[in-house]
């Protein structure tokens, strides 16, 4: 599956379904599932817009996971520059004129995976749908 990395809380905004729309400088040719993945950096100053602009009451930083998978939804369609889309602003991780609208759909929130990120859209190595954590194994004692 691919995956798409954002800033906190711009990726729990996704997961959620509050944002539908998120902007880019670039074109991604890709549609179809994606993974949304939450990159360790996060923009305080952007909880103010969402619980301010689009009226919803965002988790504390502190309180979002980060430097992982935290939804999963479909890549449908990007809108060109200054395209609204009839998508409200609310609905919208705006970035500025100038950038390409990336149209998400059926997007829920999924149990916090941990992985790495990386620029732009990337391949996982495994699949979010059907993750099961590595069980950890208490140290033994010594055997002599």
């Amino acid at each position: 599956m691919k995956a798409l990395s954002f800033y906190q809380p711009i990726a729990w905004m996704l997961a959620h379904g509050h944002f539908v729309v998120d902007d880019r400088t670039w074109i991604p040719y890709y549609r179809g599932p994606i993974a949304i993945h939450a990159s360790k950096t996060g923009l305080e100053d952007y909880i103010l817009y969402c619980r301010h602009v689009a009226g919803v009451e965002v988790p504390d930083m502190a309180d979002l996971a980060r430097g992982g998978i935290v939804g999963i939804g479909e890549l449908v369609d990007v809108l060109q520059p200054g395209e609204s889309g009839d998508f409200p602003i609310e609905q919208r991780a705006y970035s500025g004129p100038g950038h390409y609208g990336l149209v998400f759909a059926n997007v829920r929130p999924i149990e916090f995976i941990p992985c790495r990120g990386k620029p732009g859209l990337f391949d996982l190595d495994f699949d979010p749908l059907n993750y099961t954590a590595p069980v950890i194994v208490e140290k033994q004692g010594s055997l002599f």
